[in-house]
């Protein structure tokens, strides 16, 4: 019974208010995309800890002795991480 009255509701508010559930459903998209990208990053710094100690990637040093965002792996390959930037 409530389920109906929500759907009719909200299919008043749609028809009532086209261009705000639009704004509101684009606001909502937004909000997922954004919390899967995190999780992603998360996910990948992850198997990034892992695959550094599988590795032995150490991280270089410039020539002025300040450390970089590059790791240097014993599979002989540099590797760029943007999240060691911080």
């Amino acid at each position: 019974m409530k389920l109906k009255q929500l759907l009719s509701s909200a299919e008043h508010y749609m028809q009532e208010q086209p261009i705000g559930t639009l704004l509101t459903l684009l606001f909502a998209l937004l909000v997922i995309i954004l919390i899967s990208l995190y999780f992603r990053i998360y996910m990948d710094d992850a198997q990034w800890e892992k695959f550094k100690v599988e590795h032995h990637c150490e991280l270089r040093m410039s020539k002025t002795g300040t450390q970089r965002a590059s790791w240097v792996c014993d599979d002989g390959k540099v590797y760029f991480r943007w999240r060691q930037q911080r």
